[in-house]
């Protein structure tokens, strides 16, 4: 059995590794079909074995960015080259699935989040307004944004917090770099080296977001249907419903 500190340090590395072998794949295969295929797949060897918890936090982050990506490219605050569904790649809301287990194994801590906090809803509801409505204008999308990421910051502000916020920004700025650099996408007014000022907002947001909202969400998610699970099984006394300690998908 591999001590905490190693196991930590192994989800470290092959976080990195991951990252690398996605751009990899972005880079070599032009289809977005194609390379979804490729990249889900390749997610589920590398991160296995899966919690419950993390495939319900990659679901919904696939799910929320589909709509936030699609009302950021209606708004032109960015544009993908490849836009074939909602104006994005078929590869995009799965990108952010991935992003987020990236952060969640990287920063090792495990299934143990914080409680769903009511705080968090509204972090959530002012940071996924102010990107879509001000990305007409990226300057002006910098300042609004400069104060949702500062709610955010009042409000969690622990070790862990700051720790995955500043991993979240370090990961997002070596995708944008890559993105815009390889053309997969652009912003119609950027700052340097063609990424936005406000890419920073939003990566620093994005990890907060994700410590304290997206994986308490899938915990309380995931202890809502096994909970509804287990009712009709208590009426089995013949079956064997196992331990109450979480699976894992192999």
């Amino acid at each position: 059995m591999q001590k905490p500190n190693l196991l930590c340090r192994n989800q470290k590395i092959l976080s990195v590794l991951a990252l690398l072998v996605t751009l990899a794949v972005l880079r070599s295969v032009d289809r977005s079909l194609f390379a979804a295929a490729v990249l889900l797949p390749l997610w589920f060897i590398i991160y296995r074995p899966w919690s419950r918890v993390e495939i319900v936090s990659f679901t919904i982050a696939a799910v929320f960015f589909l709509i936030q990506d699609y009302a950021m490219g209606r708004s032109g605050g960015s544009s993908f080259k490849q836009r074939d569904v909602l104006l994005m790649p078929w590869y995009e809301p799965f990108l952010w699935g991935f992003y987020y287990i990236n952060m969640k194994r990287f920063i090792g801590e495990g299934d143990n989040t914080p409680v769903l906090d009511k705080r968090s809803l509204f972090g959530l509801l002012v940071t996924a307004l102010v990107f879509p409505l001000f990305s007409w204008s990226s300057g002006l999308l910098l300042l609004t944004s400069i104060g949702s990421t500062a709610i955010l910051f009042i409000m969690f502000h622990d070790l862990l917090d700051l720790y995955i916020a500043a991993y979240a920004l370090g990961l997002g700025f070596v995708v944008e770099l890559f993105g815009v650099s390889s053309g997969l996408w652009s912003y119609p007014q950027p700052d340097f080296m063609g990424i936005p000022f406000w890419f920073a907002t939003m990566w620093l947001s994005a990890g907060i977001l994700g410590r304290r909202l997206l994986f308490p969400l899938a915990g309380w998610i995931d202890g809502m249907l096994m909970h509804a699970k287990a009712a009709p099984e208590a009426f089995n006394p013949r079956k064997d419903h196992g331990s109450a300690r979480e699976r894992r998908i192999e």
